[in-house]
């Protein structure tokens, strides 16, 4: 299996999680993130697939800002069926991600594979702050930016 192959099936198993996690949801809010996530995991795979130089910016993150404006107004009576845990397991699916594309990104040779692994690094890392921002409000924390140095805070 070539590092394309074990990413392709990366990809693939993000945009299998995403899907079952939007059916456990009668939230049509939170159902378009999940929408959304699983749409960019198959952009990724194509992306890969075809062995492109770069892959085109996501806008999932722009979208999903305006998504949690409504949820964040919504927040006290909305019901969550997504469980903390299978948050916490999408988290974990990312972090993975991105430290797997990072170490490809490293082993690389090729300028075009490591345009290719830095774009995904930045993808999955958008990803990240999505589902973290998801788990404060499922959580019943607050909205908030991730002020880390690996994951800039949300612009709003």
């Amino acid at each position: 299996m070539t590092v394309y192959d074990f990413a392709m099936k990366m990809e693939q198993d993000g945009k299998a999680y995403y899907n079952e996690l939007r059916a456990k949801t009668e939230n049509p809010a939170i159902q378009k993130i999940f929408d959304m996530l699983a749409q960019d995991e198959q952009d990724h795979y194509n992306a890969i697939k075809a062995s492109m130089k770069v892959i085109g910016v996501s806008k999932t993150l722009d979208h999903a800002l305006n998504i949690f404006d409504e949820i964040r107004e919504n927040a006290e009576t909305m019901y969550f069926e997504i469980s903390e845990d299978a948050l916490r397991h999408a988290l974990d699916i990312e972090y993975r991600s991105i430290k797997f594309y990072e170490e490809q990104n490293d082993k690389a040779d090729h300028p075009d594979e490591k345009s290719l692994f830095a774009q995904l690094v930045s993808e999955e890392s958008k990803h990240y702050i999505l589902i973290e921002n998801l788990l404060d409000i499922v959580a019943g924390g607050i909205l908030r930016g991730i002020e880390s140095a690996e994951f800039p805070p949300l612009p709003y």
